[in-house]
């Protein structure tokens, strides 16, 4: 089993933290405000986009000091919640610079992959998982993908091979729970992008320790 070291030991707890962010939504979800909308192109990719983006400026320079920026600028598609800078400010300064080190890369793509599944899940594709009980030998789903009807909740199974488990909040945002139970919500609209989509989150996502 990969080591994730004191970084994650430091990050059993929840991480909420409210921040302005992007998006093509005309209305932001939580009381989020929307920046650099303009500067957005639904023909870019995930991680060309992102990088418009000035509250996503520790997610972009993890991303590359864990070299998957070609990732995210792949095919796909791609569905990644994007923890903004508030949600990193939450975690310790000194756990955040020790995983950015060179000799952190593995523990480091272990936390970004952690953030990214494999398909394009939009807040509509949760609701149509939801209601698949309803005809359920029309629906194959993704072997990344399972779904609880008697608690109401979509688990998606990350890149980096973790769970996280989604339910619709009591408004537009998701609630997601990762492998360590840190709960996480969106706070805005999906945006979509040529290869995937991507929802800005106000925590960082855990891997199992």
């Amino acid at each position: 089993m990969k080591t994730r070291g004191k970084f994650l030991a430091l990050s059993t707890a929840a991480l909420m933290a409210a921040a302005p962010l992007a998006s093509f939504a005309e209305t932001p979800v939580n009381g989020a405000e929307i920046i650099n909308e303009q500067a957005l192109d639904r023909n870019a990719t995930i991680a060309e986009n992102a990088m418009k983006v000035q509250n996503l400026t520790t997610l972009i320079e993890a991303v590359k000091a864990a070299g998957l920026a070609d990732e995210l600028m792949g095919e796909g598609p791609y569905t990644l919640f994007a923890p903004t800078n508030a949600a990193f400010d939450k975690l310790p300064a000194e756990a955040v610079a020790d995983l950015m080190k060179p000799e952190n890369r593995e523990m480091l793509q272990d936390v970004i992959n952690a953030h990214l599944v494999k398909g394009e899940f939009t807040p509509q594709m949760i609701d149509d998982l939801l209601k698949s009980n309803e005809a359920p030998d029309d629906v194959a789903l993704p072997e990344n993908v399972a779904v609880d009807f008697d608690n109401n909740t979509v688990t998606l199974t990350t890149v980096s091979g973790d769970p996280i488990r989604v339910e619709k909040g009591t408004g537009e945002e998701l609630i997601l729970r990762d492998a360590q139970s840190n709960l996480v919500t969106t706070l805005a609209k999906d945006i979509e992008q040529s290869n995937g989509v991507m929802y800005f989150v106000d925590g960082v996502l855990m891997p199992v320790s």
